[in-house]
């Protein structure tokens, strides 16, 4: 295996390919429990939505036809090529790092990481990250992590599956836990395995992140629909700063 970050490769020009089965209909549905409280914190501030990790797009071009002013950014120039061909995306792209986002402070209502975009790097780094989004969002915004919850991921975990893609490759996945991280090798034919590996975090340890700044863990919901539905996610709704909240 190579020495370069799994993301390099999971996000690679294979993914569209193992992710084919999340079509843009699906995109819609999981973004319409979040849509009315982001239209809210935009409207309130005149500020517009981040999707940080946006990939091909198809949780943006969710956001921009629900009428949100939406815009993101990805590291993988094969998903923002997927993305840059969406006509409703156009000019409103950027390929930057998570870990380094190029915007300026309290410049979003919102910053939104969706399809468990966070937990990629050690815990350091992952802390560094973190405070560095959230410095992106309006006092009173929200930063909004869309993550498993560890007790499902390890109620359910499957150690091993194979599948066919659509081009008639074999897929082989691995999965294992390993301390507070998920592993998982993907090995696809004719293609060099890879391990991709996020951290699980709980409620308690985002909580510890916001504890060295003036953000607070608001609501904690199980999908993206709310708390009526279980999907095994842990949607946290982060408040961003000290001042009054644009939301009541």
């Amino acid at each position: 295996m190579t020495d370069a970050p799994w993301w390099e490769r999971a996000f690679g020009p294979d993914y569209p390919a193992l992710y084919a089965h999340r079509d843009d209909q699906a995109a819609g549905d999981e973004v319409a429990g979040i849509v009315p409280r982001l239209r809210e914190a935009t409207t309130a501030t005149g500020l517009p939505i981040l999707d940080v990790g946006c990939g091909g797009g198809r949780h943006l071009d969710a956001l921009r036809r629900a009428g949100l002013p939406a815009f993101g950014f990805d590291l993988s120039p094969h998903l923002l090529a997927q993305a840059q061909a969406r006509p409703a995306l156009a000019g409103g792209l950027v390929r930057a790092d998570m870990r380094l986002p190029p915007l300026a402070d309290g410049s979003c209502a919102a910053v939104v990481l969706l399809f468990t975009a966070f937990g990629y790097f050690d815990d350091a780094a992952n802390a560094a990250c973190f405070a560095a989004l959230a410095r992106l969002v309006a006092p009173g915004g929200w930063l909004l992590l869309d993550l498993p919850d560890p007790d499902h991921v390890r109620r359910t975990l499957v150690p091993r599956s194979e599948r066919t893609l659509p081009d008639g490759r074999q897929v082989i996945e691995e999965r294992r836990l390993v301390g507070n991280r998920v592993e998982k090798t993907v090995t696809i034919s004719g293609v060099e395995p890879y391990v991709e590996s996020v951290r699980l975090y709980r409620r308690t340890d985002i909580a510890r992140l916001c504890a060295v700044t003036p953000h607070t863990v608001d609501e904690v919901w199980s999908s993206l629909c709310g708390i009526s539905v279980n999907f095994g996610r842990q949607v946290l709704w982060i408040r961003v700063g000290s001042r009054s909240p644009i939301l009541e």
